[in-house]
């Protein structure tokens, strides 16, 4: 009561303006010599005292703001004043999820009563599950926010948002969405380059859906359909993006894109450019300025992360990049020969594996019931395990079957079809009779001769380990098998016994075989004589030539040695043998 009786009297003062310097009430707070600005400003609107508001009433708020005081208490049209600007003209798209769990007369019914607001909804209608309609009242726009998580029909939870729109969207065809968007487009290209800038504002898409990820693929169509060649620049500045993919379909319809713009974005990874990478991997001009994805590393690390995924890159934000720095030479655009076998022995026993591993295809080959001979071949306590994997690649035909042989199945110690131990045990056969059954009741085969390969590691101990590779010609489908062997050499006649047999199958590749089954696979040097390799083996040390140029040099000059030397030396003087012949 003393506070208000000293404001009562105090109001004298404040109409005869003598109040500057009159310590007020306010002086025990802020220690301030005069009234608040905003209590000046008021008692000019109202005409007098400044703890007087419109209908007369004294304010009882004290008639100063300190801190946290800024709203004065007693005033109806305090409010009022205050959202008089707030009130935004613009429209408002309203989304709301699950719309098949209520129904829509009912929402709005309940949305009239909780948000005291006139709501008046445009274009109503449901999308991908979801109510959307438009409102031009930003005071009901945040009082339908305000409700979201908050009604309850049918005992489901409503949620929904708004965003700013242009207007309500019509429902539009596609030939009625690309006959707009072709229009803006036209406005906005000019000289090989197309600006994409603030897609959403364009005026030529009022009432369609025009945000930039909406309306892509629609972008995508017309320029693969109209302008395909045409455009080298892209600009998709202020457009929101936080990623790139909405410009996927766009980017990759251009053909000869080398610059790309995304300025002032809201890109913030590297990641967030993958599609962009998918895209358009070979542009030369990238700017990323006004994203925060600069921001978050330094700028050693974002050149570089931005060069590993366009490699072509020769500008990055407007700024040239420095060339790479190289510390290797010219790269080798040839590989070195391949070679039919790799046999780390010496000739006799390079010889001896040769003949034992062709035996050994043979009588694998003649019959099921055949392979019994190859008993004397394996160790008394001799191991045997197969692992299948059968991978389809969407080439199924004739003899490349889409499922796994059962026969191939009951026996597979894949760990990824066989997770089991006691049953991956169950698999592993053990000794020379049961490796014998177990071989005995797989089906007939037929090896490829062309397509063998083996390859050993050198003698240890009398023990080498051997693996022999290729394709298989089986009833019903092509298989494709790496077999490796432990073998343990008897010097004294030198034979060879298997103390480890394990078989790895594959499902073949269509065009893998069609590519061992031409006539003019699989030709080398192991189809020639002793005395033939030995020309070729001196001739490759005269000439550096690699094995195949060699054969057809000796099979140019009839296999006379000297005439071939001849022909070579001839060739090379008129330079007329190109420098891939050569070895490295």
């Amino acid at each position: 009561l003393q506070h208000y009786f000293i404001q009562s009297n105090l109001s004298m003062y404040m109409d005869k303006k003598q109040y500057s310097n009159h310590p007020g009430p306010n002086r025990g707070y802020s220690g301030r010599k005069s009234w608040p600005r905003t209590n000046q400003r008021q008692q000019r609107r109202t005409g007098g005292s400044a703890f007087v508001d419109r209908d007369g009433d004294t304010d009882m708020s004290g008639g100063f703001s300190g801190r946290g005081r800024g709203k004065q208490r007693f005033n109806p049209g305090y409010d009022v004043r205050m959202n008089r600007n707030r009130v935004n003209a613009s429209w408002w798209k309203i989304i709301v999820h699950d719309a098949d769990k209520f129904d829509q007369a009912h929402f709005f019914k309940m949305l009239d009563n909780t948000t005291n607001e006139s709501i008046d909804p445009q274009n109503t209608r449901v999308e991908r599950n979801k109510l959307v309609f438009w409102i031009k009242n930003a005071r009901a726009k945040d009082a339908i926010r305000n409700q979201s998580g908050k009604l309850t029909l049918k005992d489901h939870t409503i949620n929904l948002f708004a965003v700013q729109s242009n207007g309500p969207e019509l429902l539009l065809t596609k030939d009625q969405q690309k006959e707009k968007v072709c229009s803006a487009l036209a406005k906005r290209y000019k000289d090989k380059s197309l600006s994409l800038v603030k897609m959403h504002q364009d005026e030529d898409l009022t009432g369609m859906k025009s945000r930039l990820f909406e309306i892509s693929s629609v972008l995508g169509e017309l320029i693969k359909e109209k302008c395909a060649d045409l455009i080298v620049e892209i600009d998709f500045s202020n457009n929101g993006l936080k990623h790139t993919g909405c410009t996927r379909e766009i980017v990759a319809a251009c053909k000869t894109l080398k610059k790309v713009i995304l300025d002032n974005n809201n890109i913030n990874a590297i990641v967030d450019l993958r599609n962009l990478e998918r895209g358009a991997p070979e542009i030369t001009h990238l700017s990323l300025l006004n994203n925060p994805i600069k921001n978050l590393m330094e700028d050693a690390q974002y050149i570089s992360e931005i060069r590993k995924m366009f490699p072509k890159l020769i500008q990055l934000d407007n700024v040239a990049l420095p060339e790479k720095i190289k510390f290797d030479t010219e790269e080798q655009d040839e590989l070195p020969p391949t070679q039919k076998f790799c046999i780390m022995l010496e000739p006799t026993q390079r010889s001896a594996i040769e003949n034992f591993f062709s035996q050994y295809v043979k009588f694998h080959d003649a019959d099921s019931s055949a392979r019994s001979q190859l008993a004397p071949a394996y160790d008394e306590t001799c191991i045997f395990s197969m692992a299948t994997a059968w991978r389809v690649r969407g080439d199924v035909k004739d003899k490349f079957p889409v499922k796994m042989p059962a026969e191939l199945m009951k026996k597979n110690r894949n760990f990824k079809h066989c997770t089991r131990a006691e049953q991956r045990e169950s698999r592993l056969f053990v000794g020379r009779e049961n490796v014998v059954k177990e071989l005995c009741e797989l089906d007939n085969t037929r090896h490829m001769l062309q397509t063998l390969n083996i390859d050993t590691s050198g003698m240890i101990n009398n023990h080498v380990t051997a693996i022999l590779s290729g394709i298989i010609d089986s009833p019903g489908e092509y298989r494709t098998f790496s077999r490796s062997f432990v073998l343990a050499a008897n010097p004294a006649n030198g034979s060879f016994l298997i103390l480890n047999d394990q078989l790895s199958v594959i499902r073949s590749c269509p065009d893998v075989v069609k590519k061992v089954e031409d006539p003019e696979f699989g030709r080398s040097t192991t189809s020639l004589s002793a005395e033939q390799e030995a020309l070729v083996k001196k001739i490759q040390e005269t000439t550096k030539m690699i094995t195949k140029f060699c054969v057809q040099c000796l099979e140019a000059s009839g296999w006379n040695f000297d005439s071939a030397i001849l022909k070579f030396n001839e060739m090379k003087s008129k330079s007329q043998i190109p420098p891939e012949v050569f070895m490295n």
